[in-house]
Parts: C-alpha cells; structure tokens; sequence
C-alpha cells in the first residue's frame, strides 16, 4: 500500500477528506455532515468526521489505520478549549501518528497558494481573513460569528431587510430592494417580513440566501443595495488591511491575496468591488483564486507534518495596473455616471463622500500624534506651515486664513503656500506642481527652521513641487508631515508624520477635489483646531481669541463671555467693552 495521509475541512455546512499519496496527488475524497464544534458538539463532529474520512479511504482503496498523518482543519477549532477537545477526539482515533487540529482558515490558505505565505479571504455566510507571512508568524480577523462579522452574506442580507424597512416607513429613499426580497420569500407586504424573519424554525443560512439578491440589485443600479455592498467591501478591505498590517505586508511587495467562498466566486461585480476597496487600503495584495481547496490544504499540512516541508515563494514586487495610483482609477460603482438619473449621480457622490468620511478614522491616532508634535514647536514660537499644489494648495490657504479671524493668531504664525503662488488661489495654473525648485524655493523663502511645522498636501503624495517642498524643510530640522490620499507615495518617505486617507477612486475618474478634497479639509480642521486647543485658543469648548471685526462676531463674543462667565448679554458686553475686546 502507498504511503498516504488524510485532510479534513469541515465547517458549519459540511465536511470534507481527502487521501493525499506522498508525492500529493489526490487518490480519494468523501464528504460528511456539519462539523462546527459550536453547531454540532463532540458527538456530530465525530459523526461528521468518520462519515467523511471512511468515505475517502473507501475511494482511495486504503484503510484509514495506515494513514501516515492527519490533519483536521475545523471551523471552532480557533479557542485553546474547543481545539483541545478535538485533539482528544484525534489521539483517540489516531493514536500512533503524526497529527494536528488547526483552523479552516488555515487550510484555505495551504489550499490557495500551496504555501504558507499570503492571505486568505473568504466571504459566505460569516466573513474571515487568514494571513501568515513564511515564517511561522499568522494572523486573523473577522471570524467572530454571524452576528458580528461585517461583510458576510448574512450582514449584506440583513442591512437589505433593514433598508426594506426603512423605505417601508418613510424614513429612507426608495429601494428595489423591497420588491426583491418580498418576491423571493413569496410575500407580499413589508410587514410580512416580521414573521418570516423572526420565525422560531427560521436559520442564519436562511437570512443569508437573500445577499445575491442585493448584489444583483446592487449591478443594476439600485442605490441602497450599491451603499449596501460599497460598506461590506470596505469592511473586509478593513479585515485585509489588518491582517496584511500585522504580517509586516508592505507596500512594496506583493503578497498573494486569495479569493474564497461563495459571494466572492460567484458574483464578478461584487467581486470587482471588493478587489478595489482592498487595493486601495493594500496595494500589495495580489488577488487570486485558489489552486485547490480547503481540504487539499489540510492534506498539504499532513504531508508536512511528515517531513515533506510546503515551498515558502518569495514576495513579489507589487506592480499596481500600469502604476495608476487608486485614486486616479476607475471607480466601478459609477462606471455609467452619463447614463444615471440625476438623483442618482448625486446619490453615488453621497455615498463616495460618506466612504472619504470614514477613512479618516483609521487615521485618528497619527493626526492625533502630529497635532501635539506641532503644538509643542508652536509653544516654542514656531510656525504651522501648509504646501500644496491646486485644490491640496487652495484648501490649505484656505485653513492658514480662517486661523486670525477665529483664533487671533499673530501674523505668519500659520501660513499657506501654494504653487503658482496668489493666482493659483483663484485660477488653474496646473504646471506650478510640476516644478520641484520652486517648492524647495518657498521653504527657503520662508526661512523654516526647528521650530517650524511644515504640512505637505497632496491626494496622490508624488506632486514634485510638494515633494521638494517637505525635502527641504525636512533638510532644515523642521517637523514634517504628509497628508496623502494612496500609498505607498514618495511624500511619506520625508515625513515625520503620515496621515493617510485612503479614499480610493473618485465618483468622476482623477478628480481629487471631490473625496480626496473632503478629507484633506477634514484633516486640516483637526490640525488647526487641535493645535490651537491644545495652544489655549479655546475655553471648554467656547473660542476666547475671536476677533469682533463685524456684528456677527461682536455679538458671537457677548455670547461667548456670557457663557463662559454665566453671567447676562449686558453684563458681558460692559465686560468686553472695560478691556477693549
């Protein structure tokens, strides 16, 4: 008899084996019932798992006794408790041979690349990413279950109930959604959804059935169902992103990203969708399909447990589609925006800006950090300094003026400098960014030295005159800080801080002063008014530095002063006027 050993996937549907010889070729496969630990206990797996394994060696012509090893890769298996009681079911059955429990996910991966080396993302009922990097480091997230995981055929199912709701009441647009799900399920109104959802026989898998339904609708243009799986992209984008992040995964070399489970390789746009909001978060990742399944993968890490050692590739450099950044790609979502309806043209910008929003959160703790890093040279007397180029050039102008007039900030104490200079402001003068020496030239100009803080703006982080700008303050000891919309980008190598909002591809290709131009204003308003409260400029949350240069403000002070001091608009204002304002 040949030497063969055995791999199991099992998980909340089903089970799987395979007989894999020693040289790895596939001599026999049998399937079983659920094995989750979770859904069916001790008895089921084991049940599961002999049904699945007998049917194999029947196949395969072998007797699972002279198996030379074993793994089983079970959804559950992930916790110390529940993966200890499967190796005491394993020890029972296979007492004399090499084996293991590891997790499904880490069998996909196997599965995937042949290797231990990339990330895995499946995507059915629930949600989960898998990386490891070669070297025996992995990591994980998402996973958590049907009723946490995001991005899942379940969460894309139940957001579209709830958008049927809403739509039902009054309180959201119109969505084809509604007709959708209540023809699918044979209902006929709304509130039928009630019964049926919350049926005592009704089953997770159930819910999620209705998620292709909403990925159709999603194709065909219907907003709801497009907001719907735009957020469960990012979601899993998100799961990527951290895992790609623990594992070390720069932006510079690609790593394998592998394409599983049912929503991912049955639906092309949803698909598409999803491959961009990874790209845009993790450039590296290479998305593919597997080379075998999961259970393979488990018949993989069997044959390694008998010395037969799985290849370990090596990074590959990552070469995005012709060196197109993302935020100068083609966003799928709007690729019909010239046949749209008007409310749906406004309706996708909506949703794009809604998605820049949120990108800034996961940049919170490094504006955070640059905010007191630029406080703490102001204090000193240095300077907060924005270069830009067009719209990054104009938006940071526009935050430098706005600083005197709400927090009386002294002359030259937060300066604004675009390329092109004063016409620029109101006027295209689209060469100025092209022409590094000019930018070099307006740091020098300005005399920056240590204490100064100079913020470089610029969605795609590769402007030339930008990048000579932040070259050259950084050449003169100033603190430097990047504020760009894709990486990786040549800017970030010059900067102290990098504050990085992905946004991804604009609603109308290459035009950044749509979502790359709402973050970069959000930013700057944490800059400046995080630096100035963190400068005095602010009691409570009340501004006490505000110039009274019109009625408005006059009156804004009396208002201020009354609150502050608790005391009536009389009152404040023979305050003000005992010391001049």
């Amino acid at each position: 008899m040949k030497p063969f050993v055995i791999g199991v996937d099992g998980g909340g549907s089903k089970t799987e084996a395979v007989i894999l010889s020693r040289e790895g070729d596939l001599l026999g496969r049998g399937r079983g019932g659920p094995s989750n630990y979770h859904l069916v206990g001790k008895t089921g797996v084991y049940a599961a798992l002999l049904t699945a394994m007998n049917e194999a060696a029947e196949e395969a012509g072998v007797a699972l006794s002279e198996a030379r090893a074993v793994v089983w890769a079970l959804a559950g298996a992930g916790r110390r408790q529940e993966a200890e009681a499967l190796q005491d079911l394993q020890s029972h059955l296979f007492p004399l041979i090499p084996a293991r429990v590891v997790t499904d996910m880490a069998a996909a991966l196997v599965g995937g690349v042949a290797a231990r080396y990339g990330v895995a993302l499946i995507v059915g009922t629930g949600a989960s990413v898998y990386g490891e990097d070669g070297s025996g480091a992995s990591a994980r997230a998402g996973g958590w279950g049907h009723l946490i995981d995001r991005g899942s055929g379940l969460h894309i199912a139940l957001e579209a109930i709830r958008a049927t709701a809403q739509a039902a009441d009054d309180v959201d647009l119109p969505t084809t959604l509604a007709q959708r799900i209540l023809s699918a399920l044979d209902l006929t109104d709304p509130s039928d959804l009630i019964h049926w959802l919350y049926a005592p026989e009704r089953q997770v898998s159930d819910i999620a059935t209705l998620a292709p339904l909403v990925l159709d609708a999603a194709e065909e243009g219907d907003l709801r169902a497009t907001e719907i799986i735009a957020h469960a992209a990012d979601a899993l984008a998100g799961y990527v992103a951290a895992v790609a992040r623990r594992l070390q995964f720069h932006e510079s070399k690609g790593f394998p990203l592998v394409l599983m489970g049912g929503l991912l390789r049955g639906h092309a746009f949803f698909r598409s969708v999803v491959i961009q909001a990874i790209r845009t978060r993790v450039p590296a990742a290479q998305p593919q399909f597997p080379r075998f399944d999961a259970a393979i993968g488990a018949g993989l890490l069997a044959l390694e447990l008998t010395g037969r050692p799985l290849p370990k590739p090596a990074a590959n450099d990552a070469s995005p589609e012709e060196d197109i950044w993302a935020s100068e790609q083609s966003n799928i979502l709007s690729r019909d925006l010239d046949r749209r309806p008007t409310l749906d043209v406004i309706g996708l910008m909506h949703l794009e800006d809604n998605r820049a929003v949120a990108s800034v959160r996961p940049n919170l703790p490094a504006i955070a950090a640059a905010i007191d890093a630029i406080a703490e040279r102001m204090e000193q007397g240095g300077r907060l300094i924005y270069v830009g180029a067009g719209t990054s050039g104009r938006l940071g102008v526009l935050d430098a003026s706005e600083c005197p007039p709400t927090f009386n900030t002294r002359p030259g104490q937060v300066v604004g400098v675009i390329a092109g200079g004063e016409k620029a402001l109101t006027a295209a003068v689209e060469e100025a960014e092209d022409d590094p020496d000019a930018g070099a030239q307006a740091i020098a100009q300005l005399n920056v030295g240590p204490l100064d803080s100079v913020v470089g703006i610029a969605a795609s982080g590769r402007t030339p005159y930008v990048v000579a700008a932040l070259a050259e303050a950084r050449e003169r000891g100033a603190l430097t800080v990047a504020l760009v919309c894709n990486l990786p980008a040549p800017m970030t190598e010059l900067a102290d801080h990098v504050i990085a909002p992905l946004v991804g591809p604009e609603v109308l290709t290459g035009s950044t002063r749509l979502k790359a131009g709402t973050t970069q204003k959000l930013v700057l308003n944490m800059l400046s008014t995080g630096v100035m409260v963190k400068l005095g400029k602010t009691y409570k949350n009340l501004m006490v530095d505000v110039r009274q240069h019109n009625v408005k403000l006059q009156k804004r002070a009396r208002r201020i002063v009354a609150q502050a001091c608790n005391i009536g608009p009389t009152e404040a204002e023979a305050a003000l006027a005992r010391c001049d304002g």
